[in-house]
C-alpha cells in the first residue's frame, strides 16, 4: 500500500470517528427517533467523497467545480434553498425552545446537518490544521450533552474523543502509525468511560454537576413561562381573574415567616392598567437578570435607589432589614418591599426582575426557600414624611413628565362626576402628599370594610359602583378607587396585590392566607413611590359584619373568610396579560419608573420578540473561481470555496439590503425617506416594540418615547412621518436627515441580541415583506 493511500486512509478513519462522535450525540438530542445507521449513511458517503478527491490534485480541482456546480443548481435551480432555509429556521426555533418544528423537516435536517459537520469534521482531522478546531467540536458536543442532561448519548460522543486523542498523539508523535495508536486510544477511552461508572446512582460530584447545570441554566437560558402571584391564589378573586368583586374566600393556610422591624408591604405584583373590571399588566414584558452589571441602571431607576437625592436624604431613608422564609408553595414571585437597596436570594434561587418593578425566580417558591432584601420602610402617615416629600419636589426629577403621562391615563367610560368628586376631595391638601393622603383618608373614614359583598354585575364599572352605591368592600375595592381616584386628581398612581406582615414585639411575623393584601402606590417628583394603604384599619371579627365592632389594628385589617356565598362560574373571557406570556413580547411595554434605561435579554431571555422568518433571496451570485492547491499542500481548497461561498453570499445581501446602500439607490427623497423609516420600525421591532394596527406612526413615536428605553427622541420621527405618509407633502432633504439620523442612533441604543435579530431579519425576510405600515 503506497504512503499516500495510507495516509487518506487514515485521515478517513479519524474523520468518520470524529464526525459520528459529534453527529450522533447532537442528532440524538434535536432528533431522537432517528437510527444511528441513517445518520452514518451519509457520513460515510461524504468521507468517501472528500478522500476520493484528495488523491490527486487534477481530481480534487474537477471535482471541486463539479461540485459548485452541482450546489448552486440544487439550490437556485432545483428548490434547494427550500429545505435549507426551512432547516434553518426550525434550528432557530429549536434554540428558542419550539421543538415541533424541527421534526417536520427531519429528513432535509439529518442530511444538511451530517454533510455539513462531516466535511468540517475531515478539514479538521487534515495534518495542516491544528488540534484546535477537533477540540472545540468535542467540548461544545459534550457541553450541549451536559446542559441538556442527555447523559444516556455520552457513549455516542465516544468516537470523537478517541479521535481527539489520536490526534493529540499525532502531533507528539508524527511518525507513529495510525493503525497502531487506536487500540490504544480505544481502550483508554472505554476504560475511562467504565471507570466512571455510567449507571444510576447519584453521588456528591453528580449532583454539583447538576447543580452547575442548572445555574447556567437559570442565569443564561432562562425563558420558560413562569406562574406568577396574584391573590386570587388565596381567594380573593371569586368571580374570575379578570373581574374584581364578590364574597372571598381567603385561605387560613401560613404563607411565609418575616422578620422585620416594622410593618412591610410585601409586593408581589404591580399593576397599571384600569379596564373597569380589573387591573392589568401591560409593562412587564422584559426579564432582567438581577445580579447582571448590564442592568444596573434600570434596577436603580424601577426600585427608586436613587431616590430621594443623597443630598436630601434623612433618617427616614435609612435601609431595614427584612428576611422571608416560606413555608408553603407560591409563585415564582419573590414578595418584596418596593424600595430594595440589597437582595440575597438563599440557596438555588436565581432573582430575575421586569419592568414593571417586579422580582421573580426561575421556578415557583417552595417551603424552606429564603431571601433577605434591605430596604427603607416608607409608608404614608410616617412623621416627617411630608417635608421630605416637599423638599424633593425642588429637585430635578427627568422621568417625571413620563411617569405622569402612563399612571394618570383612565379609560373613558368613567363617569365625569367622579373626576368632580376626586377633586373635591383633593382639595382639602395642598401639596401633591396632602392631596393623597386627604384621598385616602376619606376612603378610610367614609366606605365600610366587609368580606360579606354581593356580586359584581360585569356590565357596571366596578370602582364607579363602589363609591357611589354600595360604599362597602374589602382590600382590593379600597386599593382600586384609591388608585383611580388619585390618577383623576393628576397624582400617577399603581395598583399593588401582595401581602401585609406585622412582626409581633419580637420581630417576626407569621403571613397567612388572610393577610393577603391590596393597596396604592403614588409617585411624588423627585421622591419615587410611595404605599398608600387606603382600607380602613379594622379587623372583622365574627360571621356577621353588621355586628363586628371596630378595633384598631397595628396597620391593616386582617381580612378573615366570613361564611360562604354563591360564587358565580368564571368568566370565559380572556384572562389578564403578564409578563410570563412566552414571545412575543408586549409591545406596549414600558418602565415603571422616571428613569428606565434599554437592556440588552437576555435571555434569555430571555428576550422577548418573534423569531425571525428566515426567507433568504434566491437571487445568484457570482462565485469565485476555484484554485489549484499549492504544492505540498494537503488540504483541498474547493472545500474552502464551498465554506466560503454562503459566506460571499451572506456579505452581498448585507450590503444590498442595508439602509444606506437601498436609500442611495432611491429615486427621490420620499424613497430614502422609506428606507430610513423602515429602518426604525425594524429596529423597534427587533427589541420588542410594534406598532399597533390603528396606531400612526405619530403615536407609536411617542408611546415609545414615554417608555423611556432610548434617550433618541422618536416622537418628531413619528410625526414628520405622518405628515408625509398621510398628506399630499413631500419629503425633504431635512426629514431625509431626520430620520436617518434617529435610525443610526437608535441602533447605537440597542441591546445585542435586538442588533443580531434585526440583521437576521434584514436578511432573511423579503424586503417587501417588511414594510412599516404593515
Amino acid at each position: 500500500m503506497s504512503a499516500a493511500l495510507r495516509e487518506r486512509l487514515s485521515h478517513a478513519l479519524l474523520s468518520l470517528l470524529l464526525a459520528a462522535g459529534i453527529i450522533l450525540p447532537l442528532l440524538g438530542i434535536l432528533l431522537p427517533g432517528f437510527s444511528p445507521l441513517e445518520i452514518l449513511l451519509p457520513v460515510m458517503l461524504t468521507v468517501l467523497l472528500f478522500e476520493a478527491a484528495s488523491l490527486r490534485r487534477g481530481l480534487a480541482v474537477g471535482m471541486s467545480l463539479l461540485s459548485l456546480a452541482a450546489l448552486l443548481l440544487w439550490l437556485f435551480a432545483g428548490g434547494g434553498i427550500i429545505p435549507v432555509t426551512d432547516v434553518f429556521r426550525a434550528l432557530l426555533l429549536r434554540i428558542r425552545g419550539v421543538t415541533t418544528a424541527l421534526p417536520l423537516v427531519a429528513f432535509s435536517a439529518v442530511r444538511i446537518i451530517s454533510v455539513g459537520l462531516t466535511f468540517l469534521c475531515c478539514l479538521a482531522c487534515l495534518r495542516s490544521v491544528s488540534i484546535l478546531p477537533a477540540s472545540l467540536f468535542c467540548v461544545s458536543t459534550a457541553l450541549l450533552i451536559y446542559l441538556t442532561a442527555s447523559e444516556s448519548l455520552i457513549p455516542w460522543l465516544l468516537p470523537a474523543i478517541a479521535a481527539l486523542l489520536i490526534l493529540l498523539a499525532r502531533d507528539r508523535f508524527p511518525e507513529t502509525p495510525l493503525l497502531s495508536l487506536l487500540p490504544w486510544m480505544a481502550l483508554l477511552v472505554a476504560a475511562a468511560f467504565l471507570l466512571a461508572g455510567p449507571g444510576t446512582g447519584e453521588n456528591r460530584f453528580t449532583r454539583q454537576a447538576d447543580d452547575l447545570r442548572q445555574q447556567i441554566l437559570d442565569r443564561l437560558f432562562f425563558t420558560e413561562p413562569r406562574d406568577v402571584f396574584s391573590l386570587s391564589s388565596e381567594g380573593y378573586y371569586p368571580e374570575g381573574q379578570d373581574q374584581l368583586g364578590g364574597r372571598p374566600a381567603p385561605h387560613e393556610g401560613p404563607v411565609m415567616e418575616v422578620s422585620a422591624p416594622r410593618t412591610v408591604y410585601l409586593r408581589g405584583v404591580i399593576l397599571n392598567e384600569y379596564t373597569g373590571r380589573s387591573w392589568i399588566n401591560t409593562t412587564a414584558g422584559r426579564r432582567l437578570l438581577w445580579q447582571s452589571p448590564r442592568f444596573r441602571s434600570q434596577q436603580r431607576a424601577l426600585f427608586d435607589m436613587l431616590l430621594p437625592a443623597e443630598t436630601v436624604q434623612n433618617s427616614l431613608c435609612a435601609p431595614l432589614d427584612i428576611s422571608v422564609r416560606m413555608l408553603s408553595d407560591s409563585a415564582s414571585t419573590l414578595f418584596v418591599p418596593q424600595r430594595i437597596r440589597a437582595l440575597t436570594a438563599g440557596g438555588d434561587l436565581v432573582p430575575y426582575f421586569s419592568n414593571a418593578s417586579e422580582i421573580f425566580i426561575t421556578r415557583n417558591l417552595q417551603p424552606g426557600d429564603t431571601y433577605s432584601v434591605s430596604a427603607p420602610l416608607f409608608q404614608a402617615g410616617d412623621s416627617g414624611l411630608g417635608t421630605l416629600i416637599e423638599v424633593c419636589s425642588t429637585l430635578e426629577d427627568p422621568g417625571w413628565e413620563r411617569v405622569l403621562d402612563l399612571y394618570t391615563s383612565l379609560p373613558g367610560h368613567l363617569d365625569p362626576s367622579l373626576y368632580d368628586l376626586a377633586r373635591e376631595v383633593a382639595s382639602a391638601g395642598i401639596t401633591p402628599y396632602d392631596r393623597a393622603m386627604a384621598l385616602q383618608s376619606w376612603l378610610s373614614r367614609s366606605f365600610r370594610y366587609t368580606l360579606d359583598v354581593d356580586e359584581q354585575p360585569r356590565d357596571v364599572d366596578f370602582v364607579t359602583r363602589f363609591l357611589t352605591d354600595t360604599k362597602e368592600g374589602y382590600c382590593t375595592y379600597f386599593a382600586s378607587a384609591m388608585t383611580v381616584l388619585c390618577r383623576m386628581a393628576g397624582l400617577p398612581a399603581r395598583y399593588v396585590e401582595g401581602y401585609l406582615a406585622e412582626p409581633d414585639a419580637s420581630g417576626r411575623a407569621l403571613v397567612t392566607g388572610l393577610d393577603g393584601h391590596a393597596w396604592t402606590e403614588v409617585y411624588f417628583r423627585g421622591f419615587g413611590w410611595l404605599t398608600f394603604d387606603a382600607t380602613p384599619r379594622t379587623r372583622a371579627s365574627g360571621a356577621d359584619d353588621s355586628t363586628e365592632a371596630p378595633s384598631p389594628a397595628p396597620d391593616a385589617p386582617k381580612e378573615t373568610p366570613e361564611s360562604p356565598k354563591d360564587t358565580p362560574e368564571p368568566p370565559e373571557e380572556t384572562p389578564e396579560p403578564t409578563e410570563d406570556t412566552p414571545e412575543p413580547e408586549d409591545p406596549s411595554d414600558a418602565a415603571d419608573t422616571p428613569t428606565p434605561e434599554p437592556e440588552s435579554e437576555p435571555s434569555p431571555a430571555p428576550d422577548d420578540s418573534s423569531a425571525p422568518e428566515p426567507s433568504p433571496d434566491p437571487d445568484s451570485q457570482p462565485s469565485p473561481e476555484p484554485e489549484t492547491p499549492p504544492d505540498g499542500q494537503t488540504s483541498f481548497p474547493w472545500l474552502w470555496l464551498l465554506l466560503l461561498l454562503p459566506l460571499l453570499l451572506l456579505l452581498l445581501r448585507i450590503r444590498m439590503t442595508s439602509p444606506a446602500f437601498r436609500a442611495r439607490r432611491a429615486a427621490d427623497m420620499d424613497g430614502r425617506l422609506d428606507v430610513w423609516s423602515q429602518e426604525i420600525f425594524d429596529l423597534l421591532r427587533a427589541e420588542g416594540f410594534v406598532r399597533k394596527k390603528d396606531e400612526s406612526p405619530m403615536a407609536f413615536g411617542r408611546r415609545v418615547d414615554r417608555m423611556g428605553f432610548f434617550s433618541v427622541a422618536l416622537g418628531p420621527v413619528g410625526e414628520c412621518i405622518s405628515l408625509i405618509r398621510y398628506s399630499s407633502a413631500h419629503a425633504s432633504e431635512t426629514d431625509v436627515t431626520l430620520v436617518q439620523d434617529s435610525a443610526i442612533l437608535l441602533k447605537s441604543e440597542l441591546s445585542r441580541p435586538a442588533r443580531l435579530k434585526s440583521l437576521l431579519r434584514r436578511i432573511f425576510l423579503p424586503l417587501r415583506s417588511r414594510s412599516y405600515t404593515a
